[in-house]
């Protein structure tokens, strides 16, 4: 049976009998409203198929309904190209035909996503090379269906809106290859993450107030639209950085968008380990050359993991857990990463820290509440600066009774576990003298300093967190939005450490690579 080319009011479709193989959605022009306009890029493996559609009808102002996919609800065939368009504008799962919108508040919180999986949304071939099917010859390609879900062990974007994937099982083709390239605006991935949109708002290319912005910098995303995320992050202004898992917002091939985080909310947690260069994955903490063969493994720049757990550094090395990824001869899920060539990104479950300073008196009549720290000999005070002298060669701002939450009233403070509390706090100390300096020498308000593993899990921290080593800091400048703060130290800070932003305040750690996250709260 031949195809042909249907346009209705929604959309242009390829069809096969009566049902559509392919769909490029129509989209309100942002320069005129009484136009639509629509990617053509997915029409041209329409026209080198071995069938190519000789024929076109129009249908628009019919009133007629959509038409349906095949294998929608009757039998059908064909092979279909890539590059559909998703849904219609509003979607992320939603039926565009239904007049009432979702109530935001409706759906569960996503489940824990226990591995990494794709869903193939519209027919599609998995490749060998990340070429257009039509170039390759079918021993190259292997057709999926719509619907079908894989279980991967990582991703790799390796442009062209491709993806290179490997399978956690060789279940194509011949069955004895994990990896494949496949064309992404056909696939979801199945992430954990939901972004609920719970006021109209816009998705933008920059952070910045609309009217700052020109018409095709921006679409307009309705209430009560849901869509599942790769990954948010802070961004200026009060955004969110968002990248889309299943769905592509306005009439570009686009996945990476700002919206004002007031009119969003986000649900679920996820982990991601983040390749920043060519890296070697290691049974242990040395030179790679040190290592046998099946005690290493070579990782691609860009491979994106889902992280079950990390623990502290060592030898400048983190040993991560890997979640549905199986490495090496072994198989093996646990590895040491080289810390410079490695980013983590996500919040853990259950990491919603509700911790609150003391603050620091104003002009302290004395020194304050005698202190005694573990390896170290002699007395310190709570009002005593943590640095006598510091970076810029004058007394430091911060003191020992912010660090460590001592109440005055009490006598009571966090006790530190050990001396290496001591020395984060140091570090972290001075990273803070740094900071308050950007800010012109104002105040800043410190939130959360030392936490104890009881304080810690009392007032919601994660269970590796940064504050149980004393070099974690979550502060706020006072005037200064925590969005715009997290802005601008993120390039300043780079790998050296953690960086994190809440609605109320700013995180800071010194862990020595590079982690980046929101509390979404």
């Amino acid at each position: 049976m031949g195809t042909w080319v249907k346009e209705t009011d929604e959309a242009f479709y390829l069809m096969q009998g009566n049902q559509w193989i392919s769909r490029i959605q129509k989209r309100p022009s942002s320069g005129n409203p009484k136009e639509q306009v629509l990617n053509v890029e997915g029409m041209r493996d329409w026209f080198l198929r071995a069938d190519a559609p000789l024929a076109m009808t129009v249908s628009v102002g019919a009133g007629g309904p959509e038409p349906e996919q095949i294998g929608s609800g009757s039998s059908g065939g064909g092979t279909p190209p890539e590059g559909e368009t998703p849904p219609p504008e509003g979607g992320g799962g939603t039926d565009p035909t239904d007049p009432e919108e979702p109530d935001p508040g409706s759906e569960p919180d996503p489940e824990p996503v226990k591995s990494m999986s794709l869903r193939v949304k519209s027919t599609t071939y998995f490749k060998l090379q990340p070429k257009l099917a039509s170039q390759l010859p079918d021993a190259e390609k292997v057709l999926v269906t719509n619907g079908t879900t894989f279980d991967i062990q990582y991703y790799i974007d390796v442009g062209l809106n491709h993806w290179k994937v490997q399978l956690l099982d060789p279940t194509l083709g011949d069955k004895t290859n994990r990896t494949w390239y496949v064309y992404t605006p056909d696939i979801d991935v199945l992430t954990g993450i939901r972004l609920r949109v719970i006021s109209d708002t816009l998705f933008k290319t920059e952070p910045k107030i609309s009217s700052q912005l020109s018409e095709a910098q921006k679409v307009f995303v309705k209430n009560g639209t849901q869509l599942n995320l790769l990954a948010f992050k802070p961004a200026a202004g009060d955004h969110y950085e968002v990248e889309l898992a299943d769905a592509i917002v306005g009439a570009e091939v686009n996945t990476k968008w700002y919206v004002y985080s007031p009119d969003t909310k986000v649900d679920g947690n996820r982990q991601t380990l983040e390749i920043n260069g060519d890296t070697i994955f290691k049974s242990r903490p040395v030179q790679s050359s040190q290592l046998a063969d099946a005690e290493k493994v070579l990782v691609k720049k860009g491979s994106v993991f889902l992280l079950n757990s990390y623990a502290q550094p060592e030898n400048n090395h983190v040993r991560v857990a890997l979640q549905g990824a199986f490495l090496g001869p072994q198989n093996l899920t646990s590895w040491y990463a080289y810390v410079p060539d490695i980013q983590i990104s996500g919040t853990e479950i259950g990491n919603h820290p509700g911790d609150q300073g003391t603050g620091q008196p104003g002009n302290p009549a004395d020194r304050g509440i005698a202190l005694s720290f573990p390896g170290f000999t002699g007395t310190y005070y709570s009002n005593d600066p943590i640095q006598p002298k510091n970076r810029y060669g004058v007394r430091g701002n911060f003191t020992w009774g912010e660090a460590l939450h001592v109440n005055r009233s009490t006598g009571a403070y966090r006790r530190p576990a050990n001396a290496g509390v001591i020395y984060g706090v140091l570090r972290v100390a001075d990273v803070m003298e740094e900071i308050r300096k950007m800010y012109g020498d104002k105040p800043l308000q410190i939130n959360s300093w030392y936490r104890d593993p009881a304080t810690n899990a009392a007032v919601g921290g994660a269970s590796m967190s940064r504050h149980l080593s004393g070099d974690a800091v979550d502060f706020v400048v006072p005037g200064v939005r925590c969005s715009d703060v997290y802005a601008r130290l993120d390039g300043w800070w780079g790998s050296r450490g953690g960086l994190a932003s809440s609605s109320v305040f700013t995180h800071i750690d010194v862990r020595g690579y590079k982690a980046r996250w929101s509390y979404g709260y």
